[in-house]
């Protein structure tokens, strides 16, 4: 796999790093909208409904082609109503399907599922919210 099918996601408070293989031939209009807006700089979110996934908003508007799938741990999916990129880590608590452009490496969900255990931690069980910076970028 080369590295234009790859995203880096990188968290600078925990330097943490994982990768994301792009679903291009599956949901090519969103990857497309995806890369436009790189290196993209965003805070971090955490759902409080739909189970164990975190947000980040964007600016991408989505009117195109998309691919809704089924939930599953690892999944990246653009939210279009929220503009907003949702990264599933752990367990699943809704049945709306998603529009899946991406996959966390299985061998980076380790460090995805740190990040979202952080991001609950610091966003919602804390009476005090703090700001969770990420970072994405083509990989290298």
């Amino acid at each position: 796999m080369s590295s234009k099918d790859t995203l880096e996601f990188h968290v600078p408070e925990l330097e943490l790093t994982f990768r994301v293989k792009l679903l291009t031939d599956e949901n090519p209009d969103v990857v497309q909208q995806v890369l436009a807006q790189l290196p993209l700089h965003s805070m971090l979110g955490h759902v409080v409904i739909s189970g164990e996934a975190v947000w980040m908003p964007t600016r991408i508007v989505h009117l195109g082609r998309s691919n809704m799938v089924p939930r599953s741990p690892g999944a990246v999916y653009l939210y279009a109503p929220g503009q907003s990129i949702c990264l599933t880590y752990g367990r699943i608590t809704e049945s709306a399907r998603v529009n899946k452009f991406g996959e966390v490496f299985a061998e980076d969900l380790p460090a995805l599922q740190r990040l979202g255990a952080h991001v609950w931690e610091h966003t919602v069980a804390q009476p005090r919210r703090n700001t969770v910076e990420i970072i994405v970028r083509k990989a290298a």
